[in-house]
């Protein structure tokens, strides 16, 4: 099995829960199907859904588990957890070969040992962007694991978060897949997957599938890179006392490259002085108050007016809850 470096939700047990944690994990790693192990006074309550669920989240490379179909059976003392394997062996290996020589390449494309963590953050961030679509189909067995990711180039959500969990663990970061609810553009709520990713120290969300379904383009969206509690909670809900505590924006994408104006002035001054220098392509985050779309337009025309820059047409891609704007001068 593909190893994982950071293992939070093992953390966050009891020691008996941790002892039936390792008993499946070491059971599933070595392709048994259905351990079991001997209930005593201290475990015999212990909720094994909860175990089972946590190691589906800290363990990315158990893409062979079927993890919608676990029974749990109890026999006086023995516990039995009858497990389903998607694959079998000889289609498991070959799988983990193949995801080995794609986490292999990646980090080797990416140089990351003459990366800082933010950096080896930011390139696997990119690589999921750029080359996993969406998967029109749905759920699946593939699109919800890192097989749909990594090896197909197809998810959905719990397919994206595993595979850049499973990234970030072999270039030695940590990371946390998160399970909860998004809301984008108003819709209501759904289940959601994305990650909590610690550099240093400093905790953030990055939601890897709204950045790739928000791209335009050639272009790589930053919207939801490394967001702080409460930027994240302006549209994710979550299980707060469970998990770390985002406090600091240090390493959000646009904080950290200096891209964040305050008011619509210091949007106009940043905006023109790119234009001046021959930038086609903006990026910007406006960290004051919400402004509507057409607000965002109209101080764009009104900057190329003043500028004297005629003849443009514009794209904006803008995030309203982000304050997030992506401006491309045609």
């Amino acid at each position: 099995m593909l190893k994982s470096k950071s293992r939070y939700y093992y953390t966050r047990l009891d020691n008996n829960s941790r002892g039936i944690y390792n008993g499946i994990l070491s059971a599933w790693e070595a392709r048994k199907p259905d351990p079991s192990f001997i209930a005593n006074p201290a475990n015999t309550h212990a909720d094994i859904p909860k175990i089972v669920k946590y190691i589906a989240f800290d363990n990315p490379g158990l893409f062979y588990v079927d993890f919608s179909r676990i029974s749990i059976v109890r026999s006086g003392a023995n516990i039995t957890t009858q497990t389903n394997f998607l694959y079998v062996d000889r289609q498991i290996s070959d799988m983990e070969k193949q995801l080995k020589n794609v986490i292999s390449r990646v980090l080797v494309s990416c140089k990351f040992n003459a990366m800082e963590e933010y950096d080896k953050e930011l390139a696997l961030h990119d690589y999921l962007v750029k080359n996993v679509s969406y998967a029109d189909e749905g759920m699946n067995d593939k699109t919800t694991s890192v097989v749909g990711a990594l090896i197909s180039n197809s998810a959905v959500c719990e397919g994206y978060s595993k595979a850049f969990k499973l990234l970030c663990d072999h270039a030695g970061l940590s990371c946390i897949v998160v399970s909860g609810m998004a809301a984008p553009l108003n819709e209501p709520g759904a289940p959601h997957s994305w990650n909590i990713v610690k550099l240093n120290g400093v905790c953030a969300h990055v939601d890897v599938t709204w950045d790739s379904t928000t791209r335009c383009d050639s272009d790589t969206c930053y919207d939801n890179f490394n967001l702080n509690d409460e930027d994240a909670a302006k549209d994710h809900s979550w299980d707060m006392s469970l998990l770390p505590a985002c406090t600091s924006s240090q390493n959000n994408y646009f904080f950290r490259n200096g891209l964040c104006v305050g008011n619509r002035s210091e949007f106009k001054k940043y905006f023109a002085a790119r234009v001046k220098r021959g930038e086609k392509t903006i990026e910007v985050r406006l960290t004051g108050r919400e402004r509507t779309l057409e607000q965002v337009m109209s101080a764009v025309r009104e900057t190329l007016l003043e500028i004297r820059r005629f003849g443009y047409s514009t794209s904006i891609r803008y995030s309203q809850k982000r304050g997030a704007v992506l401006i491309k001068l045609i």
